[in-house]
């Protein structure tokens, strides 16, 4: 078989032998490096997704390369049944940069697999069953990690899918705050909220409280220091176990080691993948000494095929030798202080641009037709991200199959230097103007998510 030459050639083989997925696919990549990739046709684009927010240290790091090469020659898999050094020495690292307190830990493939071991540990540990999550929460796509993700439409229409015990609270969603008469400047009208549907709608006791301490799929949603502070006192007055989703945002990327570390407490359990693993499939979950050794002593336990593996284990304990040894951690609070603060500029300049949060190398831009309405437009987010993608640019929002709708994210590997910053910024300028002076306002109007 003659293989294709051109991007056009693979996308027409892809879909005749794809299962049709999340997204309508266009491109094909083949190549990176650094904060760069390219496509099948030669032409380079910055990576502001940092792959699916997993390439954080890059695009084939010669460290991180050299780590695949020097695993893979000795060993690269063993079985749930085994342990090796590689596995050992993760285990240790993460427990000297988690927050005090958190250091057992299990390692898996997948964000999906973490919050199952999670969600399985929390019950195991309470003895209840119930669990409590934030509508716009995102924590994966098989069976119990769906059912606690608060996304509705393609997210819920599988047949089956589902958890009982599973209550949705309102998202602390300042931008859109339905009760500024009584908040007008904080978040917290909505974990009183929250309460009222934990009264009314549960037992009130339950296993666990799952959330994310920035809502990355739902929109680049941060909740205020006193709002993640007020979960972690009802938590601790309840009994309930706190566990905090950091996938994108563990491992440096808020700026500190972990996103919650920015909110002065600390949970029972975090999660962890993605940036865990560096672009292999490596995520984790870590707990306490007291809660794995109960856990251990009622008969939990978890396992597959690929638990625990050498390859993955090295792989992502080189990746975190790569942040700490470049500070990238300082360096995603710098080019992410850098990077704000052109976005707030051009949210003073742009009539569309109704919102700029996030941390770090986290950060989102709510796209509106005027600031008066905010009403959502979807139809000038997706003409953003389309001209930055034709200009070189590549952004967390997808024209088509997009979760955030109207906000465009920004997650450029930690890497990220002022002059790749730069260059992107002046397309994401070119591209905010562009939308803005294309996009009519009444087709825009009503799309996008509020």
């Amino acid at each position: 078989m003659t293989l294709p030459n051109s991007a056009a050639g693979w996308l027409e083989l892809d879909q005749r032998y794809r299962i049709k997925g999340r997204y309508d696919i266009t491109q094909v990549l083949v190549r990176g490096e650094g904060v760069r990739v390219w496509d099948a046709d030669g032409k380079s684009y910055i990576d502001f997704e940092s792959g699916q927010v997993c390439a954080s240290t890059g695009h084939c790091h010669p460290a991180y390369t050299k780590a695949i090469v020097a695993q893979a020659s000795s060993l690269v898999q063993t079985g749930s049944g085994y342990t090796s050094p590689p596995r050992v020495m993760l285990a240790k690292k993460l427990a000297e940069i988690m927050p005090e307190g958190l250091e057992r830990s299990y390692f898996a493939c997948t964000g999906s697999e973490a919050t199952e071991a999670a969600l399985r540990l929390a019950k195991i540990y309470t003895g209840r069953s119930e669990i409590l999550t934030l509508m716009r929460g995102y924590h994966g796509m098989t069976h119990g990690s769906l059912a606690v993700t608060g996304l509705g439409g393609k997210f819920k229409n599988v047949p089956g899918s589902g958890l009982q015990g599973v209550t949705y609270l309102p998202a602390p969603y300042a931008y859109r705050n339905p009760f500024k008469e009584e908040d007008a400047s904080g978040d917290l009208a909505f974990f009183r909220q929250g309460l009222e549907i934990i009264n009314w709608t549960s037992t009130g006791a339950p296993a666990a409280f799952l959330l994310e301490v920035v809502m990355s799929v739902g929109g680049m949603i941060v909740p205020s220091r006193q709002y993640v502070q007020a979960v972690r006192r009802w938590c601790s007055e309840t009994g309930t176990l706190m566990i905090v989703d950091e996938a994108q945002s563990g491992v440096g990327r808020s700026g500190r080691w972990f996103a919650v570390e920015h909110f002065g407490v600390v949970p029972d359990i975090i999660t962890t993948s993605k940036s865990l693993g560096g672009g292999v499939p490596l995520s984790g979950v870590t707990t306490t000494r007291a809660i794995a050794d109960q856990v251990a002593e009622r008969g939990y336990h978890q396992s597959s095929s690929h638990t625990d593996d050498p390859f993955l284990c090295a792989v992502g304990l080189a990746n975190i030798a790569i942040v700490e040894q470049e500070r990238l951690v300082e360096n995603a609070a710098e080019q992410g202080a850098y990077l704000k603060a052109a976005l707030e500029e051009m949210k003073r300049r742009y009539e569309i641009v109704g919102d700029v949060r996030g941390i770090g190398l986290m950060l989102g831009i709510e796209i509106v037709t005027d600031k008066a309405s905010k009403t959502p437009s979807a139809a000038h987010a997706t003409a953003i991200s389309r001209y930055c993608r034709d200009n070189g640019l590549l952004l967390g929002h997808r024209p088509t199959g997009a979760v955030s709708g109207n906000v465009i994210r920004i997650l450029p590997p930690l890497i990220l230097q002022q002059p790749e910053a730069d260059e992107a910024l002046a397309i994401i300028n070119a591209a905010i103007e562009y939308a803005q002076r294309t996009v009519h306002p009444t087709t825009a109007a009503g799309t996008g998510w509020m």
